[in-house]
């Protein structure tokens, strides 16, 4: 009887014995199944987060890049302070253009960027800021790390570097047209705001420098709207 008893109350223990195992297993199981729903949550918020926009030639411009893009730019209003439909569309579409002509330059060989002209690059964008401190907290609030920073900087020095082949070495501006513009627009404004014109002789380089940026201009508009014509160019999402 003993030894019977001894059994029974053995066989009661491996029952409790199993029975927490068991409620283990169950336990391990719902915690698996809660981490893998807040996984993909957690997933699905990533996605949302950096949405992709447009498709340029198979390269994406996500929402992460508009909202990178704006910070750099010193004319516009200050991402973390709401911008409106309008001005997202607006730097939608000239990062189009920057990336199409980033596309054409990426085809051309280059000199590498040098760490000097990495340098050189970053400090003229600073200065357009009002200050360094402005600058920081512009990056900052959208999350620019350094290191993508410099990315960005460097796809600038190659665009730079391509207008001056593909456009700025072939614009020539003309002694009439100096001439021209300093007759009937520079002189007529100046006298407009109840000033005397300076000779032209102290204004013609800026005068220069001035007409051949506007025929630049025109030439990389004329070739943006061929270009944006036999490019692959999709919209997913409003910006």
């Amino acid at each position: 009887m003993a030894w019977r008893g001894l059994r029974f109350v053995g066989s009661r223990h491996n029952d409790v014995s199993r029975n927490r195992r068991e409620a283990a297993v169950v336990l391990c199981a719902a915690f698996m199944v809660a981490f893998a729903a807040r996984t993909a949550v957690a997933y699905e918020a990533q996605k949302v987060v950096d949405q992709i926009l447009t498709l340029v030639n198979g390269e994406v411009i996500t929402r992460t890049d508009l909202l990178w893009s704006i910070a750099l730019d010193p004319k516009a209003p200050n991402p973390t302070g709401g911008l409106s439909s309008d001005i997202l569309r607006q730097k939608l579409d000239v990062m189009i253009d920057e990336r199409l002509i980033a596309q054409e330059a990426a085809r051309i060989p280059a000199a590498a960027i040098s760490p000097e002209d990495l340098t050189k690059k970053r400090a003229q964008l600073v200065s357009q800021f009002a200050s360094e401190a402005a600058f920081r907290q512009r990056i900052e609030s959208v999350g620019l790390t350094a290191a993508k920073l410099d990315d960005l900087i460097r796809a600038r020095i190659q665009i730079d570097r391509f207008v001056d082949f593909r456009f700025r070495s072939f614009a020539f501006v003309r002694e009439q047209e100096v001439q021209r513009y300093y007759d009937e627009r520079l002189a007529p404004q100046i006298r407009s705001a109840g000033q005397v014109p300076p000779p032209i002789e102290q204004v013609r380089e800026k005068i220069s420098e001035n007409l051949k940026q506007e025929k630049i201009n025109q030439d990389i508009d004329r070739w943006l709207t061929s270009t944006r014509q036999r490019a692959d160019i999709v919209q997913l999402a409003e910006p």
